[in-house]
């Protein structure tokens, strides 16, 4: 597959006479398997313009069609075209990095990208549910919440092996893509493309390491004592290791708690976002 794909963003304005002239590009969750650039749900999405700040929702490849350095690639690509270009311009007086889970660790693979190249950091980072690595144990043995559906077998990620490049994945269509990823050893891994066959395909390559961790802008991470995909240690030890990061509890919530509006957590945590990110600038 080419890593030229583009992919697409909405745009949600912010209010106009709260106009902070900041985007927040959002990159969705999925195990980097599912997913759609518009499932940030309406309230949150009302919340951040609300509060002044210019809401851009990104696609990007999704694995196995694309391997995870192109996934990366594409998404400092969709940065630049999208939010980049516009505060070297001056058109924004800056911009902040958002994802949830999968999404999350994107945001943290795309500073560390902006970093790379020499371009002007983000003022902060949302880190929902997220994590900094794909070395720890628990993504490389068969999650017990999963193992304990119905098998999903190899037949069924078979279907999805092509090379055209897919950017919106429903979770209907593919949700058992995630599941026998994480019912499976190794499984989650190998279907990121990340075999061992060169340095970028390891998964050592999407870490992030002590300097780099030290050279990020502010974090807010929060994650729920209950996720049954995270380790809740796991955005723990990485916020109490980033010099600018704050972290933020739910307890006995799912993993995604803010997926279900009704419950009160979600909007308590974009609450206590939107007032970090407004020290920020």
């Amino acid at each position: 597959m080419s890593s030229d794909v583009d992919a697409v963003v909405t745009v949600h304005p912010p209010r106009a006479d709260a106009d902070r002239r900041i985007a927040v590009l959002y990159l969705h969750g999925g195990g980097l398997l599912y997913g759609e650039r518009d499932d940030l749900p309406t309230p949150y999405v009302q919340a951040l313009t609300q509060a002044g700040y210019e809401l851009v929702c990104a696609d990007y490849p999704l694995c196995p069609e694309a391997s995870l350095p192109q996934v990366v690639d594409a998404v400092f690509r969709t940065w630049h075209s999208a939010v980049g270009e516009r505060a070297l311009s001056g058109e924004l007086d800056g911009f902040v990095l958002f994802g949830r889970s999968a999404g999350a660790h994107l945001a943290l693979m795309l500073a560390r990208a902006i970093r790379q190249h020499g371009l002007p950091a983000p003022l902060g980072i949302l880190d929902f549910y997220g994590y900094p690595s794909l070395t720890d144990a628990s993504f490389e043995r068969p999650a017990k919440a999963y193992a304990a559906l119905p098998a999903v077998e190899h037949s069924f990620v078979e279907r999805f092996a092509g090379d055209e490049p897919v950017t919106s994945g429903p979770k209907a269509l593919r949700y058992g893509l995630y599941v026998y990823a994480r019912q499976h050893a190794g499984a989650w891994l190998e279907l990121l493309g990340l075999d061992g066959s060169s340095p970028e395909r390891t998964r050592e390559a999407w870490n992030l390491s002590a300097e780099e961790i030290a050279a990020l802008p502010p974090v807010f991470a929060c994650a729920s004592t209950g996720d049954e995909d995270v380790p809740y240690g796991l955005g723990k030890r990485f916020a109490r290791s980033c010099p600018s990061a704050v972290f933020r509890t739910v307890y006995d919530a799912p993993h995604d708690f803010d997926r279900d509006t009704s419950r009160p957590e979600g909007m308590q945590m974009y609450r206590a976002a939107i007032a970090w990110m407004e020290r920020l600038a």
